[in-house]
């Protein structure tokens, strides 16, 4: 029998989860288009840095709510979060596609079934068994055959979103775990808050400023940069728990199955090679995601 919350799902609903499918399926192209005037650690320095100006007005509004007692566990939500994967995305789309990278991050709930499974005492089912053995068969799949790129490759760069994903399956079960209770949005303010000021300094330290103003591919980088930092992080964290709030997470989660298709049609726009590796990958990837949800 269905719950309250899935019998009253409405088209503006679908229409949300298709706007977040997009946003987040587009990610990883302009992760690419970031990385043509940057460096990967001054990106991931400047994808934090430019989250954080813009989550500005979420943590003056709750900062007398901030519980700082916790502030070891916000500092770890931050960098599983958002600190690491920023670096780790990007190190690993300077050897690998935004196809291939786009793919393997649907390895996130995969992870996080094995996460919840080894250090949060979750129960197991034999179909996530199932689920997790296909999705780890698929990311190797794709890690060893499935990376092209016209400026040479090196496969093994996949691992680093491999990486990633089990950066924000770690961050969902300490969520899950320790601050369930606590405002999702607040959670995003206080961590994007204790990361992003030593980010900030870092950035200024390294003389990022200077290299814009002076270099063309770092301008036209930054905006790309700007877009994957505010939608991409802000507004779809946004929507995403609006999604949350008005249905259920089963539904909101769909969004695994809708990126790829979005991060297939920029990879194969912007020229990229589609190969046999990649789908059969795909394939594996997101059967391994349904069982695991059954």
């Amino acid at each position: 029998m269905k719950n309250a919350k899935e019998s009253s799902i409405e088209l503006r609903d679908w229409l949300s989860l298709l706007l977040l499918s997009c946003i987040w399926g587009s990610s990883f192209i302009l992760i690419k288009k970031s990385l043509i005037g940057f460096t990967f650690f001054e990106m991931g320095l400047l994808r934090i840095v430019i989250a954080f100006f813009a989550f500005t007005p979420f943590i003056f509004y709750f900062f007398k709510k901030i519980d700082w007692s916790k502030w070891k566990v916000y500092l770890l939500i931050g960098m599983t979060g958002n600190g690491f994967p920023a670096f780790l995305y990007a190190v690993a789309q300077t050897e690998i596609t935004s196809i291939a990278s786009g793919i393997l991050n649907s390895l996130t709930p995969l992870f996080t079934i094995v996460f919840g499974l080894l250090f949060f005492k979750v129960k197991s089912s034999l179909y996530q068994g199932i689920g997790v053995t296909l999705g780890l068969i698929g990311a190797v799949l794709i890690i060893a055959y499935g990376s092209q790129l016209e400026f040479g490759s090196n496969p093994a760069y996949g691992l680093f979103v491999v990486l990633g994903t089990m950066c924000y399956a770690m961050n969902s079960n300490f969520i899950k775990t320790y601050l369930q209770d606590d405002d999702p949005l607040l959670l995003a303010a206080v961590s994007f808050l204790l990361i992003g000021v030593p980010f900030v300094i870092i950035a200024l330290v390294i003389q990022i400023p200077a290299k814009v103003m002076t270099s063309e591919a770092a301008q036209l980088s930054l905006m790309y940069l700007t877009i994957l930092s505010v939608l991409s992080t802000v507004f779809s964290l946004i929507v995403y728990y609006y999604l949350l709030q008005r249905t259920t997470a089963l539904f909101a989660s769909s969004v695994t199955y809708i990126m790829p298709v979005i991060v297939l049609f920029w990879g194969i726009f912007d020229g990229e090679v589609l190969l046999l590796f990649h789908i059969v990958g795909l394939l594996l990837i997101i059967g391994g995601v349904y069982l695991i949800r059954k």
